[in-house]
């Protein structure tokens, strides 16, 4: 499945560009379903810890070109399908489509190959291919103050790679060797595992991100348009969750254990300070990335745990927060296009437009862990997990789940209360057609968590076992 999920965007991805290319988007879109459908079925027919593709490639160096799937990636693979293919049939009317969905596909090629790599170089080489596509999406498609916007974004992430480069290098010289399955045989000293940890993690928190290093959230989620915008926040965010989780801990399992009280208290401020920022906010764009600059530090705070129902609810959130964040900003791009503005204020939306009002409520219900919605399993696993570890991180978890109210509270207030209704209509059959397959997924995973927590164990190990 592994080679499976890196041809099919790729085909899409040349078709776009041949004389073909008149049915782009329609490629785009297949090559997203044709993912999820392909994860799906070898999951069905059951999936360990995913047999392992090697080929020689540099073998001087300990480096070869190794690809597999597990539980942690192939659940991954599964929503980056999902909401590629959404985004793609969201993204109407673009200029220059052949070239823009080209590089859509292209840009879901490079997630998948960060979720199948099982080596460091081909990791690494993913992990950075991955901002071409990106950058190129939003400085040509983008919105106001695109360019600077994706120069500073640019900027930051390449500073991070810098520091993971290093750590890389270091790390794979003196083993001699790159394959994550060697690697996590090597003992390090604990002193050189805290450095090396610190060097990884400096890549990863920058594209989290982890508090303090949000700074260019908000104002990307602003700038790109909305398809590239649920991909950012839904698939490329959460790849950094799925990287801590996959490298750091199986790595450098010590180091990560002691830096776990400084990551957790950086990740508990993160969430608590999300959720405050978004209840200052009037830009919808802007409230969906505080928002989820809120989730995923709190998703970030249940990896730090490095136990078994940490692992279990960070997966969980990571699935649940995707679907959201793709829910509200389609949401929120229906209803800038009836209303020519991305103001939250005073729209009066429960009395012109109830559907919307009612998606947008199941949405925001589910950041706040409403039982029977896909937030609830997530946030109770990473509750009880900080509760093992300690009375006080458990109210910190607590506190940063406790938040959330309050965005909602304003949120709730500034559309259905706020202002007054003005004259417009509800989603359209289309866009109902984009945003209620997300919905029915969230009370889906809400509901059957186990179909997701099943798999988390497969091939990502806790602190506790890899600490030993």
């Amino acid at each position: 499945m592994a080679a499976d999920v890196l041809l099919i965007p790729l085909i899409a991805a040349a078709a776009c560009v041949l004389p073909i290319g008149g049915f782009a988007r329609a490629l785009a879109i297949l090559a997203g379903l044709l993912t999820t459908l392909t994860v799906g079925a070898t999951v069905w027919f059951g999936i360990g810890s995913g047999p392992v593709d090697a080929f020689a490639w540099a073998a001087p160096i300990g480096a070869e070109l190794s690809i597999g799937v597990d539980g942690w990636s192939a659940t991954l693979l599964a929503l980056s399908g999902v909401l590629f293919a959404i985004g793609a049939a969201a993204a109407d009317g673009v200029r220059s489509p052949r070239a823009y969905y080209a590089l859509w596909s292209l840009l879901q090629l490079t997630v998948a190959g960060v979720l199948v790599a099982r080596d460091l170089i081909l990791f690494f080489a993913f992990w950075e291919a991955l901002l071409v596509p990106l950058v190129l999406l939003m400085w040509l498609w983008g919105g106001v103050d695109r360019r600077a916007v994706t120069m500073r974004l640019a900027l930051v992430w390449l500073t991070g790679s810098s520091l993971l480069l290093t750590g890389i290098i270091a790390f794979g010289v003196g083993a001699r060797t790159f394959s994550l399955a060697e690697l996590s045989q090597y003992r390090l000293a604990e002193s050189s595992q805290v450095v090396l940890a610190l060097l990884f993690l400096a890549a990863f928190a920058t594209r989290l991100p982890l508090f303090p290093l949000h700074g260019w959230q908000a104002r990307a989620y602003v700038s790109a348009s909305v398809p590239v915008a649920i991909v950012l926040g839904g698939v490329i965010s959460p790849l950094s969750i799925y990287a801590i989780a996959r490298l750091c801990m199986p790595l450098f399992p010590r180091g990560v254990a002691d830096l776990a009280p400084a990551l957790i208290a950086l990740a508990s401020v993160g969430a608590l300070y999300g959720a405050f920022l978004a209840t200052r906010e009037r830009d919808t764009r802007a409230f969906a990335a505080y928002v989820g600059l809120s989730q995923l530090d709190l998703i970030a705070l249940g990896v730090f745990l490095g136990t078994p129902d940490g692992l279990a609810g960070a997966l969980v959130a990571t699935a649940s927060h995707g679907l959201v964040v793709a829910t509200l900003l389609l949401l929120w791009g229906s209803l800038a296009r009836q209303a020519g503005s991305f103001d939250l204020a005073g729209r009066g939306l429960a009395l012109r437009g109830p559907v919307r009002m009612a998606l947008l409520v199941v949405a925001i219900l589910t950041t706040l862990g409403v039982p029977g919605t896909s937030g609830a399993p997530g946030q109770l696993l990473i509750l009880a997990a900080a509760f093992v570890r300690s009375p006080a991180v458990g109210l910190l978890v607590t506190l940063a789940v406790a938040a959330a109210a309050g965005y909602a509270i304003v949120f709730l207030r500034a559309v259905a209360v706020a202002g007054r209704a003005d004259h417009g209509s509800d989603l359209t059959w289309r866009e109902r057609a984009l945003i209620v397959p997300l919905v029915v997924l969230i009370v889906a995973v809400g509901v059957a968590p186990r179909a997701i927590t099943d798999l988390s164990d497969r091939g990502i190990p806790t602190l506790t076992e890899r600490a030993r």
